[in-house]
């Protein structure tokens, strides 16, 4: 998958939470996308997913618009954020059943429950998902996306609620989503991890790109972009 934007700007009333974005990735790039709260990048991730609508700019996928055609957010656009979407009152195993009817990706159920073992969850597959930690629900949404397998993952914030096992099986099936020549672009505090697995880093500011390069160009043009405004907390 290739992602293309266009001069993309959201506004409500007079504030701008994002203006003249432009970006062009080819597949299998991961991105790391920073910035200080209120920088913009919940927004970008919201559009890109297809959540809300843009003010201005343009989005395409292999070069189609896909604002005019919604229906190609279903199955090629994933978002992976504390409040992703699963189903309380279902199982772990139903909430991966029924994701994958919907998004028409329903195969053989070993593969089902293969996901739920990669990610930890075999012993727990029968419990509510609204009995287990974020930690686990956490878990149980990578399981989703991995059934999933959309050409466009967005992430947003997604380290904080995971241990150490979690953020070994997160970034696993970020490398494996990179691999097959999917795009990946995480939003993150996490700074040293994030650069560490990205290939181009996006740093936003108010609204605005401040600072677009790939990893192989020298990191002190990065330092210089990156000010007093964003922490390297997070290792």
């Amino acid at each position: 998958m290739r992602l293309t934007v266009k001069k993309l700007a959201k506004s409500y009333g007079f504030l701008w939470a994002l203006r003249d974005f432009d970006l062009e990735l080819p597949p299998g790039s991961f991105v790391a996308l920073l910035g200080p709260n209120g920088a913009g990048k919940t927004t970008l991730l919201k559009l890109l997913a297809g959540l809300t609508m843009p003010s201005a700019g343009a989005i395409e996928l292999d070069g189609e618009n896909f604002a005019a055609n919604s229906s190609i957010t279903r199955g090629q656009i994933g978002l992976l954020a504390p409040a992703d979407h699963l189903y309380d009152q279902l199982t772990a195993r139903e909430n991966l059943r029924f994701f994958t009817a919907l998004y028409n990706k329903s195969g053989q159920a070993g593969m089902l429950e293969l996901a739920l073992e990669e990610v930890g969850l075999a012993g727990r597959a029968d419990e509510f998902a609204g009995n287990l930690s974020a930690g686990l629900k956490c878990r149980l949404s990578i399981a989703k996306w991995r059934l999933l397998d959309p050409g466009l993952l967005l992430l947003d914030e997604p380290y904080g609620v995971l241990d150490g096992s979690g953020i070994d099986l997160l970034e696993m099936f970020l490398r494996e989503q990179c691999d097959k020549g999917h795009i990946v672009m995480m939003a993150s505090h996490h700074v040293a991890r994030a650069l560490g697995l990205c290939s181009r880093a996006l740093i936003l500011h108010q609204g605005r790109l401040t600072f677009n390069e790939a990893k192989q160009t020298p990191w002190s043009s990065f330092d210089r972009a990156f000010g007093d405004f964003l922490p390297r907390g997070g290792s």
